[in-house]
């Protein structure tokens, strides 16, 4: 697999198996590839890229790890997340600021819809 140079992230490794396919491997196996802000702010971030590049056709996502594709949202990190453990006595500003920070997990979850890609269901 080549990889493709214009693509460097954190926690996605990002290649090309084949012309025009880019393969996305969520790359926190320690973690079961579990989803933080950072994790998720990347996600959003490799698929707006994708989206945009005339030399891929089809993605493919796949997670880092024998153990699992992805463990879903890291506990432990939202558990320490400053909008859940704010301080903040006004209900109304706490329920607004916990609304931002789902709606921004939201938006970059859904890139992987909005890519004008098609993924590809199976291995390559």
């Amino acid at each position: 697999m080549a990889p493709l140079h214009s693509y460097k992230y954190t926690y996605f490794l990002v290649s090309s198996p084949s012309p025009y396919i880019a393969h996305v491997e969520i790359n926190r196996p320690t973690k079961l590839n579990a989803f933080s802000q950072p994790v998720w702010l990347e996600f959003g971030a490799v698929f707006r890229q994708l989206s945009s590049d005339a030399d891929v056709r089809a993605v493919v996502l796949s997670g880092a790890g024998d153990r699992a594709f992805t463990a879903g949202l890291d506990l432990m990190a939202a558990s320490q997340d400053g909008v859940l453990n704010s301080e903040e006595k006004d209900v109304a500003r706490k329920a607004k600021a916990l609304r931002g920070h789902i709606s921004e997990f939201q938006e970059c979850i859904s890139w992987m819809e909005w890519c004008e890609k098609r993924e590809l269901s199976s291995a390559f």
